[in-house]
């Protein structure tokens, strides 16, 4: 008999960090546990190690995407995109005017991969 598999999609939901949530120092760490697809970009579903506050609740699972300042971290850090069981750590830097009327969030990540 061949296996059944099922899931939910409140299962594989989790919160976005988007911009506004970032303030300098501000910092989240956990394992990527899986990607998904928005409007703008690809985001990375993290389980945390200690919850974090978003929207007033305690979240254990939030996912982080397409911010300019992350993907140049990552790209700093010479990997480009995270893999589903990377062990991450990210801080908010800053942040740097780009003349384009929003600061870009800056960010430190470190990942451990394998």
């Amino acid at each position: 008999m061949s296996p059944t598999y099922e899931g939910r999609t409140q299962d594989a939901s989790s919160p976005i960090l988007g911009a506004g949530w970032w303030k300098k120092g501000a910092a989240i760490a956990g394992e990527v546990v899986g990607e998904f697809e928005t409007t703008n970009g690809k985001c990375y579903q993290i389980k945390l190690d200690k919850p974090a506050t978003v929207n007033g609740n305690q979240e254990k699972n939030v996912a982080i995407g397409n911010l300019a300042g992350f993907n140049m971290a990552l790209q700093a850090a010479g990997i480009g995109h995270l893999e589903p069981g990377d062990k991450i750590k990210v801080i908010c830097s800053g942040f740097t005017q780009t003349g384009k009327g929003t600061p870009r969030t800056d960010f430190s990540i470190q990942v451990n991969r394998g």
